[in-house]
């Protein structure tokens, strides 16, 4: 692969907050070649900004391209990697390092800045791993709330074969439904 685009965007709800990062790999055709859509834990946005362009570099990395363009929505985080200024906190500094050091498995790279609109993609990708989170939690508890009322009826003797197949579970066995050949 001769030019990887590589869009990236991090996204933190507080500061710190619960974070997430977004990465759009395209060819130089600007055909998708990966999405990546992760939550990254707590942290700040300019945390999970460089987290989003380390991200992007290990993706981009993987296909060895020629070249790859990292392009992020945050002018900052641009114009540190690329030395225009230096972060004052040392974790950014670290942070910036540990980029520059991702950055050069790739035999050719750029950091451009693009706006927010403009990179929207990568954003939306960033966002999306907080409403999967969301949705998932939700099935959670409405499946532990079906379980535990369907439980509940259970007479002594299935809650005693229903607890054993649980410490199964939870100790990573194969799961086989009772009475099951």
């Amino acid at each position: 692969m001769q030019k990887l685009f590589v869009y990236v965007s991090g996204v933190a709800r507080g500061d710190p907050g619960p974070a997430a990062v977004g990465v759009l790999l395209t060819d130089d055709l600007g055909h998708v070649v990966e999405r990546v859509s992760r939550l990254i834990g707590r942290t700040t946005q300019r945390v999970a900004e460089f987290k989003a362009v380390i991200e992007g570099a290990q993706k981009a990395a993987s296909y060895a391209p020629e070249e790859a363009v990292i392009i992020t929505d945050s002018a900052a985080v641009a114009n540190f990697i690329s030395g225009i200024s230096q972060p004052r906190e040392p974790h950014l500094s670290h942070l910036r390092e540990l980029t520059l050091k991702v950055l050069e498995e790739l035999p050719k790279w750029r950091v451009n800045y693009l706006s927010r609109e403009a990179n929207g993609t990568a954003w939306r990708l960033a966002e999306r791993a907080f409403r999967e989170h969301t949705r998932s939690q939700r099935e959670r508890e409405r499946l532990l709330r079906e379980i535990q009322g369907l439980v509940a009826e259970l007479p002594l003797e299935d809650l005693r074969k229903l607890q054993t197949q649980l410490r199964k579970l939870r100790s990573g066995s194969s799961y086989q439904v009772p009475g099951a050949g």
